[in-house]
Protein backbone atom coordinates (compact mmCIF):
# COMPACT_ATOMS: atom_id res chain seq x y z
CA UNK A 1 0.00 0.00 0.00
CA UNK A 2 1.33 3.37 -0.74
CA UNK A 3 2.76 5.28 2.29
CA UNK A 4 3.28 8.84 3.05
CA UNK A 5 1.91 12.23 1.40
CA UNK A 6 3.75 11.77 -1.97
CA UNK A 7 2.94 8.07 -2.84
CA UNK A 8 -0.66 8.53 -1.85
CA UNK A 9 -0.91 11.88 -3.91
CA UNK A 10 0.80 9.44 -7.14
CA UNK A 11 -1.32 6.42 -6.36
CA UNK A 12 -4.44 9.10 -6.00
CA UNK A 13 -3.93 10.03 -9.91
CA UNK A 14 -3.27 6.72 -11.16
CA UNK A 15 -5.88 4.54 -9.68
CA UNK A 16 -8.69 5.97 -12.03
CA UNK A 17 -6.49 5.34 -15.25
CA UNK A 18 -4.54 2.25 -14.19
CA UNK A 19 -6.79 0.74 -11.03
CA UNK A 20 -9.05 -2.22 -11.35
CA UNK A 21 -12.68 -1.58 -13.01
CA UNK A 22 -15.93 -2.14 -10.73
CA UNK A 23 -18.38 -3.98 -12.79
CA UNK A 24 -21.43 -2.88 -10.74
CA UNK A 25 -23.71 -0.68 -10.89
CA UNK A 26 -25.35 0.50 -7.94
CA UNK A 27 -24.92 -0.09 -3.66
CA UNK A 28 -28.84 -1.58 -2.57
CA UNK A 29 -30.05 -2.17 0.95
CA UNK A 30 -30.47 1.50 2.00
CA UNK A 31 -32.38 4.26 1.22
CA UNK A 32 -32.19 5.69 -2.56
CA UNK A 33 -30.31 8.87 -1.07
CA UNK A 34 -28.14 6.81 1.09
CA UNK A 35 -27.23 4.05 -1.67
CA UNK A 36 -26.24 7.08 -3.67
CA UNK A 37 -24.10 8.78 -1.09
CA UNK A 38 -22.75 5.18 -0.37
CA UNK A 39 -22.20 3.92 -4.43
CA UNK A 40 -20.09 7.47 -5.28
CA UNK A 41 -17.70 6.24 -2.05
CA UNK A 42 -17.23 3.14 -2.98
CA UNK A 43 -16.55 3.39 -6.78
CA UNK A 44 -14.23 6.14 -6.23
CA UNK A 45 -12.17 4.18 -4.58
CA UNK A 46 -12.70 1.20 -6.95
CA UNK A 47 -13.98 -1.39 -4.67
CA UNK A 48 -14.93 -4.88 -6.24
CA UNK A 49 -17.50 -5.44 -3.65
CA UNK A 50 -18.47 -4.43 -0.17
CA UNK A 51 -20.96 -5.12 2.65
CA UNK A 52 -21.71 -2.11 5.28
CA UNK A 53 -24.14 -2.63 8.41
CA UNK A 54 -25.21 0.36 9.62
CA UNK A 55 -25.96 1.08 12.91
CA UNK A 56 -27.68 3.95 14.90
CA UNK A 57 -28.08 5.01 18.48
CA UNK A 58 -26.51 1.40 19.42
CA UNK A 59 -28.86 -0.34 16.88
CA UNK A 60 -28.27 -1.96 13.87
CA UNK A 61 -29.92 -0.47 10.79
CA UNK A 62 -29.29 -0.80 7.01
CA UNK A 63 -27.10 -3.64 5.41
CA UNK A 64 -25.89 -1.98 2.02
CA UNK A 65 -24.22 -4.39 -0.42
CA UNK A 66 -22.25 -3.60 -3.68
CA UNK A 67 -20.36 -5.53 -6.39
CA UNK A 68 -18.73 -8.90 -5.92
CA UNK A 69 -17.37 -10.92 -3.49
CA UNK A 70 -15.52 -13.26 -6.06
CA UNK A 71 -14.43 -12.86 -10.03
CA UNK A 72 -13.62 -16.32 -10.38
CA UNK A 73 -15.72 -18.20 -12.83
CA UNK A 74 -19.46 -16.52 -12.98
CA UNK A 75 -19.14 -13.38 -10.72
CA UNK A 76 -20.55 -14.02 -7.58
CA UNK A 77 -22.18 -10.90 -5.61
CA UNK A 78 -21.89 -9.84 -2.01
CA UNK A 79 -25.14 -10.36 0.14
CA UNK A 80 -25.65 -9.88 3.72
CA UNK A 81 -24.17 -12.81 4.60
CA UNK A 82 -21.12 -12.97 2.74
CA UNK A 83 -18.45 -13.78 5.25
CA UNK A 84 -14.76 -11.62 5.05
CA UNK A 85 -11.44 -11.53 6.30
CA UNK A 86 -11.43 -8.94 8.37
CA UNK A 87 -7.36 -8.34 8.04
CA UNK A 88 -6.47 -6.15 11.76
CA UNK A 89 -9.96 -5.34 12.73
CA UNK A 90 -9.42 -8.82 14.52
CA UNK A 91 -7.07 -6.59 17.01
CA UNK A 92 -10.65 -4.88 18.22
CA UNK A 93 -11.53 -8.32 18.53
CA UNK A 94 -8.85 -9.68 20.43
CA UNK A 95 -9.01 -6.63 22.66
CA UNK A 96 -12.59 -6.93 23.17
CA UNK A 97 -11.53 -10.67 24.57
CA UNK A 98 -8.87 -9.08 27.00
CA UNK A 99 -10.76 -6.51 28.48
CA UNK A 100 -13.44 -9.61 29.00
CA UNK A 101 -10.91 -11.94 30.80
CA UNK A 102 -10.11 -8.61 32.83
CA UNK A 103 -13.54 -7.61 33.96
CA UNK A 104 -13.63 -11.36 35.02
CA UNK A 105 -10.81 -10.96 37.04
CA UNK A 106 -8.82 -13.70 34.89
CA UNK A 107 -5.92 -11.52 34.20
CA UNK A 108 -5.14 -7.59 34.49
CA UNK A 109 -3.39 -5.46 31.16
CA UNK A 110 -0.74 -4.38 33.84
CA UNK A 111 0.91 -7.86 33.52
CA UNK A 112 4.73 -8.34 32.75
CA UNK A 113 3.64 -10.74 29.65
CA UNK A 114 6.66 -13.11 30.97
CA UNK A 115 4.48 -13.90 33.37
CA UNK A 116 2.19 -15.13 30.37
CA UNK A 117 4.77 -16.82 28.73
CA UNK A 118 7.14 -18.55 31.54
CA UNK A 119 10.43 -17.14 30.83
CA UNK A 120 11.85 -13.46 30.48
CA UNK A 121 10.56 -11.84 27.35
CA UNK A 122 12.09 -8.44 27.46
CA UNK A 123 13.69 -5.47 24.77
CA UNK A 124 17.89 -6.70 25.26
CA UNK A 125 18.25 -2.98 24.84
CA UNK A 126 16.44 -2.33 27.98
CA UNK A 127 16.87 -5.20 30.55
CA UNK A 128 14.62 -4.98 33.67
CA UNK A 129 12.09 -2.91 31.76
CA UNK A 130 9.11 -4.99 31.82
CA UNK A 131 6.73 -5.66 28.90
CA UNK A 132 3.15 -5.13 30.03
CA UNK A 133 -0.01 -6.94 27.82
CA UNK A 134 -1.38 -3.03 27.65
CA UNK A 135 1.83 -1.80 25.85
CA UNK A 136 0.84 -5.11 23.27
CA UNK A 137 -2.35 -3.50 22.83
CA UNK A 138 -1.40 -0.22 22.58
CA UNK A 139 1.48 -0.80 20.39
CA UNK A 140 4.04 1.08 22.88
CA UNK A 141 5.85 -2.32 23.71
CA UNK A 142 9.11 -1.97 21.32
CA UNK A 143 8.19 -5.24 19.76
CA UNK A 144 8.41 -5.11 15.97
CA UNK A 145 7.12 -6.41 12.52
CA UNK A 146 11.19 -7.86 11.59
CA UNK A 147 12.37 -8.90 8.60
CA UNK A 148 12.41 -12.65 10.62
CA UNK A 149 9.11 -11.91 11.48
CA UNK A 150 7.66 -11.39 7.58
CA UNK A 151 10.04 -14.45 6.86
CA UNK A 152 8.02 -16.61 8.74
CA UNK A 153 4.86 -15.98 6.89
CA UNK A 154 6.25 -18.85 4.36
CA UNK A 155 9.06 -20.10 6.53
CA UNK A 156 7.27 -20.72 10.07
CA UNK A 157 9.07 -19.95 13.00
CA UNK A 158 9.07 -20.32 16.70
CA UNK A 159 7.81 -17.46 18.71
CA UNK A 160 10.58 -17.84 21.37
CA UNK A 161 13.61 -17.49 18.00
CA UNK A 162 11.41 -14.22 17.55
CA UNK A 163 11.53 -13.01 20.51
CA UNK A 164 15.88 -14.45 20.50
CA UNK A 165 16.04 -12.16 17.97
CA UNK A 166 17.57 -7.79 18.54
CA UNK A 167 15.87 -7.24 15.20
CA UNK A 168 12.48 -7.74 17.11
CA UNK A 169 12.93 -5.18 19.11
CA UNK A 170 13.05 -1.31 18.28
CA UNK A 171 15.30 1.12 19.95
CA UNK A 172 13.46 2.63 22.31
CA UNK A 173 11.82 1.49 25.76
CA UNK A 174 8.91 -0.08 26.04
CA UNK A 175 5.82 2.24 26.97
CA UNK A 176 7.23 5.14 25.47
CA UNK A 177 6.74 5.58 21.80
CA UNK A 178 3.90 4.46 19.34
CA UNK A 179 5.13 1.81 16.51
CA UNK A 180 2.53 -0.17 15.05
CA UNK A 181 3.11 -3.87 15.01
CA UNK A 182 0.99 -6.87 14.22
CA UNK A 183 3.63 -9.71 15.87
CA UNK A 184 3.06 -7.90 19.17
CA UNK A 185 -0.82 -7.81 18.64
CA UNK A 186 -0.52 -11.28 17.35
CA UNK A 187 1.92 -12.72 20.47
CA UNK A 188 -1.14 -11.81 22.65
CA UNK A 189 -3.47 -14.75 21.58
CA UNK A 190 0.00 -17.05 22.30
CA UNK A 191 0.07 -15.44 25.63
CA UNK A 192 -3.70 -16.12 26.15
CA UNK A 193 -2.81 -20.10 25.00
CA UNK A 194 -0.14 -20.12 27.92
CA UNK A 195 -2.33 -18.51 30.47
CA UNK A 196 -5.67 -20.93 29.89
CA UNK A 197 -3.98 -23.85 27.84
CA UNK A 198 -6.06 -23.28 25.25
CA UNK A 199 -6.32 -22.47 21.58
CA UNK A 200 -6.70 -19.02 20.97
CA UNK A 201 -10.11 -20.03 18.85
CA UNK A 202 -11.35 -22.09 21.30
CA UNK A 203 -10.95 -19.18 24.35
CA UNK A 204 -12.60 -16.88 21.89
CA UNK A 205 -15.86 -18.92 21.07
CA UNK A 206 -16.32 -19.81 25.01
CA UNK A 207 -15.67 -15.84 26.58
CA UNK A 208 -16.23 -13.79 23.56
CA UNK A 209 -18.40 -14.56 20.64
CA UNK A 210 -21.13 -17.59 22.43
CA UNK A 211 -22.21 -15.12 24.98
CA UNK A 212 -22.71 -12.08 22.10
CA UNK A 213 -24.58 -14.56 20.04
CA UNK A 214 -21.85 -13.45 17.42
CA UNK A 215 -20.89 -15.86 14.93
CA UNK A 216 -16.82 -15.39 13.85
CA UNK A 217 -14.00 -17.35 13.76
CA UNK A 218 -9.83 -17.47 13.26
CA UNK A 219 -10.72 -20.88 11.67
CA UNK A 220 -11.38 -20.58 8.07
CA UNK A 221 -12.18 -25.05 7.80
CA UNK A 222 -15.27 -24.45 9.95
CA UNK A 223 -16.36 -21.83 7.68
CA UNK A 224 -18.98 -22.91 4.16
CA UNK A 225 -16.54 -21.76 0.88
CA UNK A 226 -18.72 -20.56 -0.68
CA UNK A 227 -20.15 -17.78 1.67
CA UNK A 228 -16.45 -16.13 1.73
CA UNK A 229 -14.96 -13.27 -0.26
CA UNK A 230 -11.80 -13.48 -2.01
CA UNK A 231 -10.09 -10.29 -2.00
CA UNK A 232 -8.39 -8.27 -5.01
CA UNK A 233 -5.84 -5.68 -5.24
CA UNK A 234 -7.25 -2.77 -7.30
CA UNK A 235 -3.62 -0.81 -8.19
CA UNK A 236 -1.55 -2.70 -8.23
CA UNK A 237 -3.78 -5.70 -9.68
CA UNK A 238 -1.16 -8.54 -8.99
CA UNK A 239 -2.13 -9.77 -5.75
CA UNK A 240 -5.07 -10.96 -3.21
CA UNK A 241 -6.23 -13.49 -1.49
CA UNK A 242 -7.72 -16.91 -2.59
CA UNK A 243 -10.30 -18.93 -0.53
CA UNK A 244 -9.93 -21.88 -2.50
CA UNK A 245 -5.73 -21.49 -2.06
CA UNK A 246 -5.87 -20.53 1.89
CA UNK A 247 -8.15 -24.01 2.37
CA UNK A 248 -5.87 -26.02 0.32
CA UNK A 249 -2.93 -25.34 3.44
CA UNK A 250 -5.74 -24.80 6.53
CA UNK A 251 -6.22 -26.63 9.17
CA UNK A 252 -8.59 -27.30 11.78
CA UNK A 253 -7.33 -24.96 14.93
CA UNK A 254 -8.60 -27.36 17.95
CA UNK A 255 -5.17 -27.26 20.34
CA UNK A 256 -3.12 -24.33 21.54
CA UNK A 257 0.05 -23.80 19.97
CA UNK A 258 1.35 -20.71 21.22
CA UNK A 259 4.74 -20.95 19.54
CA UNK A 260 3.09 -20.93 16.01
CA UNK A 261 -0.23 -19.02 16.99
CA UNK A 262 0.74 -15.13 16.61
CA UNK A 263 -0.58 -15.11 13.09
CA UNK A 264 -3.95 -15.35 14.40
CA UNK A 265 -5.14 -12.26 16.64
CA UNK A 266 -3.78 -9.79 14.43
CA UNK A 267 -5.57 -10.37 11.70
CA UNK A 268 -7.18 -14.16 10.69
CA UNK A 269 -10.66 -13.35 11.71
CA UNK A 270 -13.62 -13.87 9.61
CA UNK A 271 -16.99 -12.80 10.04
CA UNK A 272 -19.68 -10.85 8.21
CA UNK A 273 -20.30 -7.12 8.74
CA UNK A 274 -23.73 -7.74 10.90
CA UNK A 275 -21.29 -9.41 13.03
CA UNK A 276 -18.44 -6.65 13.22
CA UNK A 277 -20.97 -4.14 13.81
CA UNK A 278 -22.33 -6.55 16.70
CA UNK A 279 -18.82 -6.78 17.91
CA UNK A 280 -18.67 -2.34 17.87
CA UNK A 281 -21.80 -1.96 19.32
CA UNK A 282 -19.94 -3.98 22.73
CA UNK A 283 -17.19 -0.99 22.19
CA UNK A 284 -20.44 1.20 22.34
CA UNK A 285 -21.62 -0.19 25.73
CA UNK A 286 -24.32 -2.48 24.80
CA UNK A 287 -23.70 -4.62 27.00
CA UNK A 288 -23.23 -3.63 30.29
CA UNK A 289 -21.05 -5.38 32.65
CA UNK A 290 -20.07 -7.85 29.93
CA UNK A 291 -16.93 -5.44 29.95
CA UNK A 292 -16.72 -3.27 32.68
CA UNK A 293 -16.61 0.56 32.41
CA UNK A 294 -12.74 0.86 32.89
CA UNK A 295 -11.83 -1.71 30.44
CA UNK A 296 -13.73 0.12 27.94
CA UNK A 297 -12.49 3.56 29.07
CA UNK A 298 -8.56 1.55 28.46
CA UNK A 299 -9.74 0.66 24.91
CA UNK A 300 -11.34 4.53 23.79
CA UNK A 301 -8.75 6.26 25.35
CA UNK A 302 -5.85 7.33 23.59
CA UNK A 303 -2.22 6.82 24.77
CA UNK A 304 -0.21 7.61 21.53
CA UNK A 305 -0.64 9.63 18.19
CA UNK A 306 -0.09 8.16 15.20
CA UNK A 307 3.16 8.47 13.44
CA UNK A 308 1.78 10.40 10.06
CA UNK A 309 -0.44 13.70 10.86
CA UNK A 310 -1.97 14.66 7.89
CA UNK A 311 -5.41 13.16 9.88
CA UNK A 312 -5.78 13.59 13.50
CA UNK A 313 -5.47 9.81 14.55
CA UNK A 314 -4.68 8.49 17.89
CA UNK A 315 -4.25 4.82 19.18
CA UNK A 316 -5.86 3.08 22.82
CA UNK A 317 -5.80 -0.46 23.66
CA UNK A 318 -7.34 -1.96 21.01
CA UNK A 319 -9.37 0.96 18.99
CA UNK A 320 -8.04 3.91 17.25
CA UNK A 321 -9.53 6.97 17.77
CA UNK A 322 -10.39 9.83 15.30
CA UNK A 323 -10.93 13.33 16.06
CA UNK A 324 -10.25 15.69 13.31
CA UNK A 325 -12.40 18.26 12.18
CA UNK A 326 -11.60 18.15 8.87
CA UNK A 327 -13.03 14.43 8.66
CA UNK A 328 -16.01 15.02 10.54
CA UNK A 329 -17.90 17.09 13.32
CA UNK A 330 -17.48 15.05 16.18
CA UNK A 331 -14.68 12.38 17.56
CA UNK A 332 -15.09 8.38 16.19
CA UNK A 333 -13.76 5.25 17.69
CA UNK A 334 -12.76 2.10 15.59
CA UNK A 335 -10.46 -0.07 13.79
CA UNK A 336 -9.31 -0.30 9.94
CA UNK A 337 -7.69 -3.34 8.07
CA UNK A 338 -5.41 -3.89 4.84
CA UNK A 339 -4.84 -6.59 3.60
CA UNK A 340 -4.33 -8.53 0.09
CA UNK A 341 -6.02 -5.58 -1.47
CA UNK A 342 -9.30 -5.58 0.97
CA UNK A 343 -9.44 -2.17 2.94
CA UNK A 344 -11.67 -2.78 5.85
CA UNK A 345 -13.15 -0.13 8.07
CA UNK A 346 -15.38 0.00 11.36
CA UNK A 347 -16.49 3.25 13.31
CA UNK A 348 -18.74 4.54 15.77
CA UNK A 349 -19.27 8.24 17.75
CA UNK A 350 -20.34 8.44 21.48
CA UNK A 351 -24.06 7.43 20.46
CA UNK A 352 -23.80 4.70 19.07
CA UNK A 353 -23.88 5.62 15.26
CA UNK A 354 -21.58 3.70 12.95
CA UNK A 355 -21.00 1.32 10.38
CA UNK A 356 -18.86 -1.92 9.85
CA UNK A 357 -17.43 -1.87 6.30
CA UNK A 358 -16.11 -5.21 4.76
CA UNK A 359 -14.58 -5.31 1.38
CA UNK A 360 -13.17 -7.73 -1.85
CA UNK A 361 -10.71 -5.00 -2.60
CA UNK A 362 -10.64 -1.19 -2.91
CA UNK A 363 -7.92 1.61 -3.58
CA UNK A 364 -5.14 1.82 -1.24
CA UNK A 365 -5.23 5.38 -1.05
CA UNK A 366 -4.55 6.94 2.57
CA UNK A 367 -4.85 10.62 4.28
CA UNK A 368 -2.34 9.90 6.95
CA UNK A 369 -3.13 6.47 8.13
CA UNK A 370 -7.29 7.20 7.14
CA UNK A 371 -8.21 4.79 4.28
CA UNK A 372 -9.87 7.10 1.50
CA UNK A 373 -12.50 4.95 1.28
CA UNK A 374 -13.86 4.64 5.16
CA UNK A 375 -13.30 8.61 4.74
CA UNK A 376 -15.46 8.70 1.90
CA UNK A 377 -17.94 6.59 4.10
CA UNK A 378 -17.79 8.59 7.35
CA UNK A 379 -18.92 11.13 4.99
CA UNK A 380 -21.41 9.46 3.33
CA UNK A 381 -22.86 7.55 6.61
CA UNK A 382 -21.92 9.84 8.97
CA UNK A 383 -21.79 13.35 8.20
CA UNK A 384 -24.71 15.58 10.10
CA UNK A 385 -25.71 13.56 12.32
CA UNK A 386 -26.49 15.19 15.90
Amino acid sequence: MPVGKLKNTLYGLALPVAGRRCGWKAAQGGSDNVNHAVTKALKANHVVGACIQRFEEGRLTDCITAGYASLEGEKKPVAADTIFRTASIAKMATALLVFRLQSMDKLDVREDISDFWGEKVENPRFPGSPITLGMLLNHTSSIVDSPAYYGSFANPADLSVLLRNPASFSPNPPGMLFQYSNLAAGMIGCLLEKRFDMCIETLMQKELFSPLGIQATFDITTLPADKIADSYRVLPKEGGFSVQKRLETAVPLQQPDPQRHYLLASGNLFLTAEMLAKLALVCCGSHPGFIDDHGLRLMRTPTTDWPQQEIRMRHGMGLLSLDDAQVLDRPLWGHQGFAYGAVNGVFFDEAGNGFAALNSGAGERRYGHLASVNRRLINALLAGKE
